[in-house]
């Protein structure tokens, strides 16, 4: 592999709005009230600007490795969007990451695919606990698998006992020899059931992208659309995200992007930006941008696009090694205890994190352009820098 030089703070776009107004009831003290409003002011904006700083030189901190190349991070707080790039988009032609890129935002797309769900069951058109059978008779089926038993809240939550078909071998060797291979739906369903059940249904917790592709299926009996058309039509149309896509059969990412870096098993990285995203179908097949992610979960988390009793059934969790886990999001506990909501996402070349407070003021969004083991400490200090006190 060739060298490289990173390049630091190469991107910074910071969006301040403020915006307030002041009634008196006597001329003599209008100065006097304006002068200490306008020192409150400054005082509030010098915290924010040090706080922005604190975040962006944590960011420049972890991109020191081929570990990792480069940090995408985008937020809102309380109405002022913010973004910031730093690292290399490629190691063989190196060039500046940018803050507008798109990825692959890989098991986020769980997160779109179970608001779907959400909203369906909002319109009754479902039951969370309806069983597996009642919607696709026939599909769950072989040796251990009872579909009866099985409930579409379990298929959210990771408690359904599915095998999941993305193994070791098929994620390192299967995918990166034939990254141009299309995956039916079929064949992943059939991949999976070819395994036995993990536990009984409820019995457990097993992160499994089997659950989602069969929650997509759902979607499909339920709406006579595909989750891609309904995702499109319930989220990223309304929502004005212009820069996020489903995609399918497309092997190609959408708009500028940086290279992905893969990881194998001998701890080498190398290239894996274009592949067929179908193996993930509706577990892990959307691009976006963090500006995207931001304007989703702000909108999921703060209660716009669920009704409150669909946003309780969300947060109603089960305990799993990764701690607390709802449908289609779980917890993310901050260094002081906090607690913030969202998902994550690693996919071949691409790891993101999105997560943010329950009104859904406070966003934060991360992707780093690689995979391996020095990813995920890097978006921990990043997301406790950004929510720590």
């Amino acid at each position: 592999m060739k060298s490289f030089t990173i390049q630091k703070g190469t991107v910074l776009a910071f969006t301040a709005i403020l915006a307030g107004t002041l009634v008196f009831s006597a001329y003599g003290s209008v100065n006097a009230v304006q002068t200490e409003s306008v020192v409150q002011v400054d005082t509030e904006k010098a915290k924010k600007s040090k706080h922005r700083e604190e975040v962006e030189r944590v960011i420049d901190e972890v991109v020191t490795t081929k570990g990792v190349p480069s940090v995408i991070a985008g937020g809102l707080k309380d109405g002022e969007r913010w973004s910031y790039a730093t690292g290399t988009a490629s190691y063989e032609v190196p060039r500046p990451v940018e803050s507008d890129f798109s990825f692959r935002i890989g098991s986020i797309s769980k997160t779109f695919t179970a608001s779907v769900v959400l909203q369906l069951a909002d319109e009754k058109k479902l039951n969370l606990d309806d069983s597996i059978e009642k919607w696709l008779p026939g599909v769950i089926k072989g040796e251990g698998y009872d579909a009866n038993k099985i409930t579409i809240r379990m298929l959210l939550n990771h408690t359904s006992g599915l095998a999941s078909y993305t193994d070791l071998d098929f994620r390192d060797i299967t995918l990166p020899q034939n990254p141009f291979r299309y995956y039916s739906v079929d064949e992943l369903i059939g991949m999976g059931l070819s395994k036995p059940p993990v536990f009984a249904p409820g019995k457990g917790w097993n992160y499994s992208n089997m659950n989602t592709v069969i929650a997509g299926q759902i979607i499909k009996k339920v709406t006579g659309e595909t989750y891609a058309e309904q995702i499109r039509k319930r989220f990223i149309i309304p929502l004005g995200m212009t820069a996020t896509f489903v995609m399918g059969n497309s092997h190609e990412i959408p708009g500028k992007h940086a290279t992905g870096y893969n990881m194998d098993r001998s701890g080498q990285l190398y290239d894996f930006t274009d592949m067929n995203q179908s193996w993930a179908n509706a577990a892990g097949d959307i691009v976006s941008t963090t500006k995207d992610l931001t304007t989703f979960f702000s909108a999921l988390l703060g209660g716009k696009l669920l009704s409150q009793e669909m946003m309780d059934q969300m947060h109603t969790t089960v305990d799993g090694p990764i701690g607390k886990v709802g449908l289609g999001i779980y917890e993310f506990k901050t260094a002081d205890g906090q607690s913030y909501w969202g998902h994550a996402g690693g996919t071949f070349g691409f790891e993101s994190r999105a997560f943010g407070s329950l009104d859904g003021k406070h966003i934060l969004a991360t992707v780093i352009n690689a995979v391996g083991p020095a990813v995920e400490p890097a978006h921990s200090k990043i997301i406790n820098k950004e929510f720590g006190r």
